[in-house]
């Protein structure tokens, strides 16, 4: 009796070395693809939520700076904002005034929230001027914290003038991303400037309930 011949013949060995090896390089090929994508898509999504700060940091700064009274002190790492006049009483109140600092490579608002009786309290120019109002409130008057843009190589604060006299402030930053820094610029100018609230020394004029 015959035995039939097999017409299915196997892969031989070199045959399936080479498909192996076919099939490692298009798997790590893929690998390879999959990994610059997600890199990519990282990356993008990094510098949206940078661009997304900047544009949020921009507004705000501009709406600040728009309604506010007086640029009160600027020591290139902290400025003084006279915000408004909430009470109209021709002065700078606890709760009138912002700080806008660096601290950590970031970009903090600092605002005050002043209780009933330490509402009504009037800050003196020449002591925001100074830098002595900053300790005494910090350590009088609850605080709040907003960070405006994170991560900062570095931070710098100019006037067009020096205070109380300034207009304008520009803020300078950078931020680094995939090892390359990228310098900022954000300009914001008043339109409520209070100018007229200043004696001929440059201070606001005095009343009997200063601090």
């Amino acid at each position: 009796m015959k035995h039939r011949e097999n017409k299915y013949k196997g892969f031989t060995l070199a045959e399936l070395l080479m498909a192996i090896l076919v099939m490692s390089i298009i798997l790590t090929a893929v690998a390879a693809l999959s990994f610059a994508l997600g890199s990519a898509n990282d990356s993008a999504n990094d510098s949206s939520e940078v661009y997304s700060r900047i544009r949020y940091t921009t507004m705000r700064v501009n709406e600040l700076l728009r309604n506010s009274k007086l640029i009160c002190s600027n020591f290139g790492t902290s400025v003084a904002i006279w915000r408004a006049d909430d009470n109209g009483d021709n002065q700078i109140n606890p709760g009138e005034i912002i700080y806008m600092e660096t601290g950590y490579n970031n970009i903090n608002l600092i605002s005050f929230q002043p209780s009933v009786a330490q509402s009504g309290l009037v800050l003196r120019l020449a002591d925001i001027l100074g830098g002595s109002m900053r300790s005494w409130l910090a350590s009088n008057i609850p605080s709040s914290s907003v960070s405006l843009v994170n991560n900062c190589d570095y931070v710098a604060f100019t006037t067009d003038a020096a205070p109380p006299y300034a207009k304008k402030l520009n803020i300078y930053f950078g931020i680094s991303q995939k090892g390359v820094r990228h310098d900022y610029q954000i300009s914001a100018r008043q339109r409520c400037y209070a100018g007229y609230l200043l004696d001929s020394s440059g201070a606001i004029k005095s009343t009997d309930d200063d601090i």
